[in-house]
């Protein structure tokens, strides 16, 4: 499978910027094991359809973000999930300067 790449639209004297979406997918993951009470599932495999984490583009250039994670039990579903989509956007703006990013969060579990 080929790479994709996220195309900043600004062209400079200098040249194109195209970045990986494997780049924001790097960036999830140390922001999800940054966050307390929350996690990814330990038997959850990297392939197609079963990630934790899938990044894609939209037909807008749009980064897409879905990230599947468990959550401890006892904290606030609504608040928890909200303070990590705001995070990963902030950090993705803060390591590549994109802020046309929308993040999907699915809770797969409880932990106990």
């Amino acid at each position: 499978m080929s790479q994709e790449y996220y195309s900043v639209e600004k062209e400079t004297n200098l040249g194109t910027l195209n970045i990986g979406l494997n780049v924001f997918q790097s960036i999830i993951i140390e922001t999800v094991k940054a966050m307390d009470g929350i996690c990814f599932e330990d038997n959850m495999i990297n392939i197609p359809g079963n990630a934790p984490i899938n990044v894609r583009l939209n037909k807008n250039n749009q980064v897409i973000v879905d990230v599947a994670i468990l959550i401890d039990y006892g904290l606030n579903v609504t608040t928890t999930t909200t303070a990590l989509q705001n995070k990963i956007i902030q950090s993705c703006f803060e390591m590549t300067g994109i802020k046309n990013i929308k993040v999907n969060i699915e809770i797969k579990g409880i932990n106990f």
